[in-house]
């Protein structure tokens, strides 16, 4: 059982508030490397096969508890835990407030991972400079997790907190730090320009802490912070995994996949040659592209195998709701 008390520190004045010379900006800088060097290896991606969601986490006691956003373990009761070094665990989904958008997760296997502190999102002032980081994309082995660095923009009176950070899809979920590296919110929702961002403050996380490690699952995701409207999508329903692939269920009317000539129980293999086994897979590898690309799909059908062409669209021109 970790205590409060262990896991939360008070929010400290950043020691460079505005940059008015030369120096003023190195010593950022040092900063800036002081807390990427502290916390990042504690940022985590998730991913679940069942739903085929992805996001990202950050760990914040030595036991492996993990905070996220509750849109990202939405529907799954277990997630599949990624450390930067390519490490993998196994994660138990906890608790959630849906309405803050926060959740937890536990990984089950005993052990001593590296963590962040928390620290106060009630003390941040619009201004304040911050890091955000995430799994962009999802888990990349060619890179750790990346460094985005921005200013508090605003706050609002349910505990939310607004950056400038940039982030985009694979990101949700995924830890806000202040200047000491201490963790004071949780990736929310990304901004149609992936520059206003929406993070839940950890205040409110910590309020509702007791509940979220017993489990307990409330409130009402008004919106889905996971449909990025930027991102791009295939127009189809993943059946699950089968035949060393993905099993389209169902092909939406007039959606891309639709128009490349995909039919129901059309088993995926393959985005321009890469391989794809697995839900999380097809979403890391499909974030590689933007909408307006062509990907070619490669499927098999029966005995056979054949490639699509695919022209890929944003998620908010073809879903409406």
């Amino acid at each position: 059982m970790i205590s409060l008390q262990l896991v939360t520190v008070s929010y400290a004045q950043d020691s460079v508030s505005e940059i008015h010379s030369l120096q003023d900006l190195k010593s950022l800088e040092q900063e800036i490397k002081s807390v990427v060097a502290k916390v990042q290896p504690a940022t985590v991606s998730l991913a679940a096969n069942r739903t085929g969601a992805w996001g990202s986490g950050v760990v914040v006691s030595e036991d492996g508890l993990i905070l996220t956003a509750a849109h990202v373990v939405q529907g799954t009761p277990e997630m599949i835990v990624i450390f930067p070094d390519g490490t993998e665990k196994e994660g138990k989904v906890l608790g959630a407030n849906r309405t803050k958008d926060i959740a937890m997760v536990q990984i089950t296997q005993p052990g001593s991972y590296p963590f962040a502190k928390t620290g106060n999102s009630d003390e941040l002032k619009v201004g304040n400079f911050v890091v955000a980081m995430g799994h962009a994309g999802g888990y990349d082995t060619l890179r750790k997790p990346p460094v985005r660095f921005g200013r508090i923009v605003s706050r609002n009176p349910n505990g939310f907190i607004s950056s400038d950070c940039t982030l985009i899809g694979g990101d949700s979920g995924g830890p806000l730090f202040d200047m000491k590296g201490n963790v004071v919110g949780i990736n929310s929702s990304i901004g149609y320009d992936f520059k206003a961002n929406n993070h839940a403050g950890i205040s409110g996380l910590l309020a509702d802490w007791d509940r979220l490690k017993k489990g307990d699952t409330w409130g009402d995701l008004r919106a889905n912070p996971l449909a990025n409207p930027d991102s791009p999508v295939m127009g189809f329903s993943i059946g699950g995994e089968l035949d060393g692939g993905i099993m389209a269920e169902a092909i939406l009317p007039d959606g891309p996949a639709d128009l490349a000539g995909m039919k129901p129980n059309d088993v995926i293999r393959a985005i321009n040659g890469q391989r794809v086994k697995s839900g999380k897979a097809l979403l890391i590898e499909l974030n590689r592209y933007r909408p307006g690309q062509t990907i070619k799909v490669r499927v098999k059908r029966g005995n056979e195998s054949r490639d699509l062409d695919l022209k890929l669209v944003k998620r908010g021109d073809f879903y409406t709701e």
